[in-house]
């Protein structure tokens, strides 16, 4: 056997070890599938919508994870969350989609931090990830 191939087979076998033992320790939780949810959220007249909800606001559970179809429909705008890293731009009649696991809980505002336009700083929404129990 080479030393590439002992260094495979003991890399393997470690790896091994470490799910079985991290299964044993209840650790590796196969029933703890998180959902997955879907938003569709719309920029427009300074304002945003989402889908299915009177108010610009997302809500998840923590660890879910998180697909937004985004898009403007008048001049271009961004979805952008700081605190997850997100910024995503959408141009009229170009919407984008991204996902996102939503992993801490907390209130996240999400805005358009572009400059086309002064009244762009009043698009404000919260994305609301609630901690799982």
């Amino acid at each position: 056997m080479s030393i590439q191939s002992s260094h495979q087979a003991s890399r393997r076998s470690f790896l091994y070890a470490i799910v079985a033992v991290a299964g044993a320790a209840g650790t590796v939780r196969l029933d703890a599938v998180q959902s997955r949810r879907e938003f569709a959220v719309t920029a427009r007249r300074y304002a945003y919508s989402v889908a299915g909800s009177d108010t610009p606001e997302i809500r998840v559970m923590q660890n879910d994870l998180v697909q937004i179809t985004f898009s403007s429909e008048d001049i271009p705008h961004s979805f952008t969350v700081e605190e997850y890293r997100i910024m995503r731009r959408s141009e009229p009649g170009k919407p984008v989609t991204f996902s996102f696991r939503a992993d801490r809980p907390g209130r996240f505002p999400f805005f358009c931090n572009l400059a086309a336009d002064e009244r762009c700083r009043e698009l404000k929404g919260t994305l609301i990830v609630e901690a799982s129990r």
